[in-house]
């Protein structure tokens, strides 16, 4: 687990340290994924899961008091592998065109994940309509706006960096907003979308949202 994952929500339980436990957990998670897959993440139940799992119900709730607290789990490793591949590579930039150009294919890893994990799929769309999983997509929306400033901020007058961490915040949110665009339209319109999205995330621009009164 990242050193940088956010903690659990009263919906949310830590992710068990010994190995057997382990291996129970992520049984639990993968076989809902798999039935989210198949059933849309609205069908979940805890039976189904279990069986699926080969487990009992009763194992189920020893690592999540719900169901929502299942999707969570799933939505939040997914939150942490993208921010985990940011945190390698964008400490190492060594200009803000390089900066950018990691964010750029930063989130064309993102939006292949979703495009190509129907699971995955569905638990992002779910979002806008669950608040649990609003605060989920917001406080991970915080944490990378947090690195990206701390990585690009020497590349700026200090007298922007207040400002550059509010253009830093609210990238970070878009990125979720164009993604989960993308992904409730026809495949070839989202490449566009996502293409375009891509493309605000040069020099030019980030220095027009700092220059702006």
């Amino acid at each position: 687990m990242s050193e940088h994952q956010s903690s659990p929500t009263k919906n949310q339980r830590r992710r068990p340290t010994q190995e057997r436990s382990k291996k129970r957990y992520d049984s639990i998670l993968l076989a809902a994924k798999e039935l989210i897959a198949e059933k849309g993440s609205a069908q979940l139940k805890i039976q189904d899961i279990a069986s699926q799992a080969g487990v009992t119900p009763a194992s189920i709730y020893q690592y999540f008091p719900s169901k929502n607290a299942i999707t969570l789990a799933l939505a939040q490793h997914t939150f942490d592998h993208a921010f985990d591949s940011l945190e390698l590579n964008l400490p190492k930039v060594e200009n803000i065109e390089h900066a950018c150009l990691v964010l750029q294919e930063m989130i064309e890893a993102y939006y292949q994940v979703y495009l190509s994990d129907p699971a995955m799929l569905d638990i992002w769309v779910s979002i806008s309509a669950d608040k649990s999983l609003q605060a989920l997509d917001l406080e991970d929306s915080r944490r990378q706006a947090e690195l990206i400033f701390s990585s690009i901020k020497m590349f700026f007058n200090e007298s922007l960096w207040d400002k550059l961490y509010q253009v830093s915040f609210l990238l970070s949110h878009m990125v979720g907003s164009a993604v989960r665009m993308a992904l409730q339209v026809p495949v070839c319109e989202g490449r566009g979308l996502m293409d375009s999205f891509k493309g605000l995330l040069n020099p030019a621009s980030i220095h027009s949202m700092l220059d702006a009164e």
